[in-house]
């Protein structure tokens, strides 16, 4: 059995392993709402602060969850107003949607603004 051989081996995979974990954190999504989600036809901008609740102006009942949307590795929480979510995920997303940022806020975003 030769020492040397075990444990170039194991440190050989100790770096492969720590290497890989590094990557794949730096890959990861990023937690807050993106400045803009480039949805076709019309691109969402965003309106107002980000809040610590999802709530849109003039709504005052709270609002539904519509699943969620993602670019790359990111994915984030969609909610709408009452009564306004697509019944299927190639529908259309409303005006005004607000999303959840990952980091325990919520931002609202607006269609075509500009």
């Amino acid at each position: 059995m030769n020492w040397r051989v075990i444990g170039c081996g194991t440190l050989a995979a100790a770096t492969f392993i720590a290497i890989g974990v590094f990557g794949i954190l730096q890959a990861g999504a990023p937690a807050e709402c993106p400045q803009r989600l480039p949805y076709e036809p019309a691109a969402y901008e965003p309106v107002g602060r980000s809040t610590a609740e999802p709530m849109l102006e003039g709504i005052g009942e709270p609002l539904e969850p519509a699943g969620s949307t993602s670019f790359g590795l990111a994915r984030w929480e969609v909610f709408v107003e009452p009564g306004f979510a697509p019944a299927s995920s190639g529908e259309a997303l409303p005006q005004r949607i607000v999303l959840g940022c990952g980091d325990g806020t919520f931002q609202a975003y607006q269609r075509g603004i500009e």
